[in-house]
């Protein structure tokens, strides 16, 4: 049996809202991210890649690619699970 563990952390800052599962907080703060910093699904996705020993979410999502821009952490795991 695999198991993934998955984590993610990212600091407040900017405007809100915060997205966390795929929900929108009204909040006036947001959190520092490359694409929308939805700290659950990123862990979530995480531990899926980790669990099928492909890397991590940075590895397949690099903050340093301007396609990953303000990316909806939904659409991440959509293709993280294919």
């Amino acid at each position: 049996m695999r198991i993934g563990h998955g984590f993610d952390v990212h600091a407040f800052g900017g405007e809100g809202p915060i997205i966390i599962g795929g929900v929108r907080i009204p909040y006036e703060k947001g959190l520092l991210a490359h694409s929308d910093g939805d700290v659950a699904l990123h862990a979530l996705t995480d531990a899926l890649l980790g669990a099928a020993a492909l890397g991590d979410i940075g590895k397949l999502f690099p903050d340093t690619d301007p396609a990953f821009k303000g990316a909806d952490s939904r659409e991440l795991l959509r293709e993280a699970w294919r």
